[in-house]
């Protein structure tokens, strides 16, 4: 068992000195184009904003899972433009535990991306404008809402670089738009502005 240790010991040495020796060599902050994809958690805002009278304060939304794209180029070590495309399963609302209708979002924004180039490991900020994509899928039409409109998108995260090429990304973002959304009922019709969500991302990239 010592001997085993031993060499297991030995084997993350060297790992450790090699991966010093590349990172030494290798420009993690080097200007060029790159590409990712990743999955998306959403915890929606849209109950946030549901507040304006009693029966819209009711509204139950859940969460959801997506997809998000990207294709950027990185201009200096500190600083990338990029454009992203999200989209998000549609989220279940309810009233009073009655299903009420679904909203699909699709979010497609212009980034700019701040960088702290710290070798392998490289925390970001991240600055977006464009346009929330909404659609509804409710059978009573007791759901409507703008089907598009402006939106900011807002992130932090990292960027691991797991070799020269292939890089690892984890995020927080969220995306804020003035959209309307209107709740019609016998007793009448309730509406509120403002729509949004936060995803957790997840994905990879690839660096050229």
């Amino acid at each position: 068992m010592r001997g085993l240790r031993s060499v297991l010991a030995a084997v993350l040495v060297s790992f450790a000195a090699h991966a010093a020796r590349a990172d030494d060599t290798v420009d993690f902050g080097r200007s060029g184009p790159y590409v990712g994809v990743g999955a998306s958690r959403s915890v929606n805002l849209i109950e946030a904003f549901l507040d304006g009278t009693a029966v819209l304060d009711q509204i139950h939304v859940s969460d959801s899972w997506g997809v998000n794209v990207r294709a950027g180029y990185r201009a200096f070590s500190w600083l990338a433009f990029e454009a992203e495309y999200e989209w998000l399963d549609p989220f279940r609302a309810e009233l009073g535990g009655l299903h009420i209708g679904s909203i699909g979002f699709q979010s497609a924004t212009a980034n700019m991306k701040f960088i702290i180039p710290i070798r392998r490991f490289q925390p970001y900020l991240l600055l977006g404008a464009g346009a929330l994509f909404t659609s509804i899928e409710d059978r009573h039409a007791f759901l409507t809402a703008d089907h598009s409109a402006f939106a900011g998108r807002l992130g932090v995260g990292f960027d691991v670089y797991l070799t020269q090429n292939l890089v690892l990304n984890s995020g927080v973002e969220g995306v804020l738009s003035p959209a309307g959304l209107k709740l019609t009922l016998p007793q009448g019709t309730f509406s509120e502005n403002g729509l949004g969500t936060v995803t957790f991302q997840l994905g990879l990239a690839w660096r050229f």
